[in-house]
């Protein structure tokens, strides 16, 4: 089993996700103990990662929001 960093829950070692709050099982050798630093980096390889917004995420909000302006403008307008 393995603890979770951000709820301490315990985790099977199979886990990616903790089941309790969903946050990613950060993996460290046996031999060293977890410190700042290392959960730190291993935090930072995360988050980049992640993409803010996929393309295709953004081409759908930018046109749902020229249709609001568009329609904002007709009823707007008269």
């Amino acid at each position: 089993m393995i603890t979770c960093a951000y709820c301490c829950h315990e985790c099977p070692d199979s886990a990616q996700l903790c089941p309790k709050c969903g946050k990613p099982i950060f993996r460290l050798p046996v031999d060293d103990t977890p410190n700042y630093d290392d959960l730190a980096q291993e935090l930072l390889r995360e988050t980049d990662k992640k993409e803010l917004l996929s393309p295709k995420q953004a081409i759908i909000i930018a046109c749902m929001v020229l249709l609001l302006a568009l329609v904002a403008y007709t009823i707007f307008a008269r």
